[in-house]
């Protein structure tokens, strides 16, 4: 088995150079290297191959793979992970359906992957409800909220205490999150994460099932965008699967620019 490289933060500038041809696809990376380092019991980067033939992050317990190449050697990728604990595997999807074999009983989650460019964002005003800024403390709302969301309920459900410390530590780090309240419970939210010095990836957006087809979802979208952009940076990534999320977010000016892939154990 080729052993990989564990990569330090003197690594770094070769990291950010390796990956510079697909910014978007690679935020994560580049965010965790911002927001954590290389040294870090948080993340970590293994480079495979002398040449780096592929790159794995690793974040608590998802993983994922990077290839400045169409196809990488797979093997001792999948040699390496084979007895980790492993909550999800995501890639760009061309570079995902290379380790499909290795996982017969998995199946690849596709979906596509959009960015929004500060100049295209169609702002509007909104009126009336005004989503509000959270923060650590609200770490155990935003939990709650996610176990009554079919498409997210099961490792908050399986992991919560691993997902209450992650929710907290992101929060305390920066991250941007904004939520919509009925009184004290929590039924709309949103937040960035892999944030960078120019960019950031929105993640997380849910609507409580008995508060859905009222709005909330783009209202919450609209401002957490725009608050983005005013602390300067100049793009947004998401993904999306559902045709109607994926309305609301052209109808904010993101366009779609390629694909990603998770395995989810």
């Amino acid at each position: 088995m080729n052993n990989p490289i564990k990569l330090t933060n003197k690594d770094i500038p070769a990291v950010l150079k390796y990956i510079s041809s697909e910014p978007e696809m690679n935020l994560f990376i580049e965010g965790d290297i911002q927001a954590y380092g290389l040294e870090s019991e948080v993340a970590t980067l293994y480079a495979f191959g002398q040449d780096w033939d592929c790159l794995l992050l690793r974040y608590y317990s998802n993983y994922m793979i990077t290839s400045n190449k169409e196809s990488f050697d797979t093997k001792p990728v999948a040699e390496y992970l084979k007895d980790k604990n492993i909550q999800c595997i995501s890639a760009k999807e061309t570079l995902l359906e290379q380790m499909t074999s290795y996982y017969p009983a998995l199946t690849l989650q596709g979906t596509y992957m959009c960015r929004l460019q500060k100049k295209d964002f169609k702002a509007v005003k909104a009126e009336g409800i005004s989503p509000k800024q959270l923060d650590a403390s609200n770490a155990q709302d935003i939990i709650d909220l996610y176990k009554q969301i079919e498409e997210f309920a099961k490792p908050y459900i399986e992991r919560e205490e691993e997902k209450l410390k992650q929710t907290k530590d992101n929060y305390e780090k920066g991250l941007q999150g904004y939520g919509i309240f009925d009184d004290s419970k929590l039924i709309c939210t949103g937040y960035t994460t892999a944030q960078t010095t120019t960019g950031a990836m929105i993640v997380g957006v849910a609507t409580h099932p008995d508060y859905r087809k009222k709005g909330y979802a783009s209202l919450l979208m609209r401002h957490l965008c725009g608050e983005c952009f005013n602390t300067g940076l100049s793009f947004l990534c998401l993904f999306y699967d559902n045709p109607s999320a994926g309305a609301i977010y052209h109808s904010l000016g993101f366009e779609t620019i390629g694909r990603w892939g998770m395995l989810k154990f």
